[in-house]
């Protein structure tokens, strides 16, 4: 454990922005919360926790203290006929474990390949892509008490998960450190290819169903993203900028009158989630820069940042976007990215 005064954190947030922490510290084990927690100075300022930065904006540079946790150890639980279960370090990459698990031909979490940032983001966020998300094979989240280094266990059902949302990001946020996650997955005979996003779905159309294998799914999910979503490496972005809004029928209906073209999704309790990136393409923003930031010309939903932009740069854009889709559609698109 080491402690890094007056760190940047640019090499820490995929939008590439520049900023300054006044205190970096990883974590590996509760004992390195309980040693810093004696320190009367550490323990008397306000403490952040961060992942890979792949879901952060950053707009000013941060007082106090920093924490990331690097545990990164990845070992199989459990195993039956069907199943296995893995508990994985939260500082592991999320895009790692999800080539792991398809080369071992286990399903679970091969629609969400190439999803950028940790583990330990995955219950947070409840990151989803391509008809998946986090919770649906996650089984526990064991969490660090940032104040004392208490290890604290919660069982799916006990983590209040939503669309990109839980109670770690919700009631907990900078309280509980995510340490391990496990996720129960199912053996190749035993499971079989989630195929409800439709070009995922066309890239595969061409094969029987029973033949897919999760690697299939996981290089097919690879191509789409690849094709759609900028290297965060190449030009700095968090993926979506913005969550899918969701409307009631009553205002669905009159969508529908003014744009009968609008991609929609119904969801299980009746309402219509339409895609943010359509909206934003519609208000004419694809492609578009204001300053150094810019939407992507791949795709709507991605910010981008063109180079040397800052977060307020970003946040300006995001702005412009939110106020010219409110405008032409009466939709508030809110936020996915956490913005400090």
């Amino acid at each position: 454990m080491h402690i890094q005064a007056n760190y940047s954190l640019k090499p820490h947030n995929t939008f590439q922005i520049d900023v300054k922490t006044q205190y970096y510290i990883e974590i590996n084990k509760p004992s390195d919360i309980l040693t810093l927690r004696s320190d009367l100075k550490l323990a008397s300022l306000p403490w952040r926790i961060i992942g890979g930065g792949s879901n952060l904006l950053f707009t000013d540079d941060l007082p106090g203290v920093t924490v990331r946790c690097t545990f990164d150890q990845l070992k199989l639980v459990k195993e039956d006929k069907e199943s296995v279960w893995i508990s994985v370090g939260s500082g592991m990459s999320w895009h790692d474990l999800v080539e792991y698990t398809v080369e071992n031909n286990w399903w679970g979490l091969e629609n969400l390949a190439l999803i950028p940032g940790t583990v330990g983001a995955a219950p947070v966020q409840n990151i989803g892509a391509y008809g998946a998300e986090a919770r649906d094979t996650i089984t526990r989240v064991q969490t660090l008490n940032i104040y004392d280094g208490q290890r604290i266990r919660y069982r799916n059902a006990d983590c209040n998960f939503g669309y990109r949302t839980s109670i770690f990001k919700q009631e907990f946020t900078n309280q509980l450190l995510i340490h391990r996650v496990t996720f129960r997955l199912k053996k190749l005979a035993h499971g079989k290819p989630n195929l409800v996003y439709d070009p995922l779905k066309q890239v595969l159309k061409d094969l029987d169903k029973k033949d897919i294998t999760p690697k299939m799914v996981f290089d097919a999910v690879v191509d789409i993203r690849k094709s759609r979503i900028p290297d965060p490496s190449q030009q700095g972005n968090a993926g979506s900028f913005f969550k899918n809004p969701v409307v009631d029928l009553e205002y669905f209906e009159k969508l529908i009158k003014d744009y009968p073209d609008i991609p929609h999704h119904r969801t299980l309790d009746g309402a219509y989630k339409i895609p943010a990136g359509w909206l934003i393409e519609q208000a004419g923003w694809k492609g578009r820069s204001h300053g150094h930031a810019g939407v992507s010309s791949r795709h709507a939903l991605v910010l981008v940042n063109l180079g040397g932009a800052s977060g307020k740069d970003i946040c300006e854009l995001y702005h412009l976007v939110q106020e010219d889709v409110n405008h032409k559609f009466g939709i508030y698109l809110e936020p996915e990215v956490i913005i400090l």
